[in-house]
């Protein structure tokens, strides 16, 4: 038995199916916009990959044809590499979601997104973004969210929040925010020439947009959600950390190098220069 949660976004309903499908990933959300469907599994290994000092997150978002109708045909029968759109979409899924994992977590953690069918009236990029925030929310992988994206258009100086495809092509502004309960975490912007006032009612709007989302995935956490699993955490060795020289001989080098930069003739400042390389050979 899985269950469905709603809300009215931008005059269309979201909705979420939680434990229908993708029972053995650690968070799964069955995310439908419109007619928009789009699958988003959050997933993360037992143990810590071994020999690495980043946090090893993949984020896939898959087109597939036949999710406007199409089948691959003539030479190419199979579907090839992302397409650049698919790349770009998985990037801005990573870059606000990445800072909320914990700093000292190592374990591999894949959020993949699969288009499996699209209403050109919802963009799916959008429900790919929201979909891996509720997906990872409701798992039991450490993550310091929820969060949640929305894009805002502009045509003829009126804001269209998550505006359909033709509307996010011809409009003059492109503003992809994504937020947490505190603060804008993300801006992605392209636009024509508007006015800087319009940019920050427009971030605003969209901040106000993702408060609302946020209480939606909080309550879709609140019932569904898994406790967070413990996790063996990294330690910098020594032998990596950062050699710091003393506190004084840093601070005499930077007053220094920044005074010898304050002449305006070129000549002096050369001198000044070559003094401090000479210095530094002593």
């Amino acid at each position: 038995m899985y269950k469905t949660f709603s809300m009215e976004l931008a005059g269309r309903t979201l909705s979420v199916d939680v434990g229908r499908v993708g029972k053995q990933a650690n968070g799964c959300a069955f995310m439908h916009y419109g007619d928009t469907t789009v699958l988003s599994t959050a997933t993360a290994s037992e143990k810590p990959r071994d020999g690495i000092d980043f946090f090893p997150l993949s984020v896939e978002y898959e087109e597939k044809m036949y999710s406007v109708g199409k089948m691959p045909g003539g030479f190419n029968k199979r579907e090839g590499k992302a397409s650049e759109n698919a790349i770009l979409t998985s990037r801005v899924i990573d870059r606000p979601m990445r800072p909320l994992f914990p700093k000292d977590y190592r374990n591999d953690v894949t959020l993949n997104n699969m288009v499996m069918s699209v209403d050109p009236e919802c963009r799916p990029e959008l429900v790919a973004m929201l979909g891996a925030a509720i997906a990872t929310s409701i798992s039991d992988i450490p993550f310091d969210g929820p969060c949640a994206t929305t894009q805002v258009g502009m045509i003829d100086g009126e804001f269209i929040i998550n505006p359909n495809q033709e509307q996010w092509k011809v409009g003059d502004l492109n503003l992809t925010v994504a937020s947490t309960k505190e603060k804008v975490i993300m801006i992605e912007a392209g636009a024509n020439e508007i006015p800087e006032a319009k940019m920050i009612e427009a971030i605003y709007k969209a901040h106000e947009i993702n408060q609302e989302i946020i209480a939606f995935i909080d309550k879709i956490v609140a019932e569904c959600g898994k406790a967070k699993h413990e996790y063996e955490r990294y330690v910098l060795p020594r032998s990596a950390a950062r050699r710091e020289e003393p506190a004084d001989r840093v601070g005499v080098a930077y007053g220094r190098r920044s005074g010898a930069f304050l002449p305006a003739r070129r000549l002096v400042r050369h001198v000044q220069f070559s003094a401090l390389s000479l210095d530094g050979k002593r």
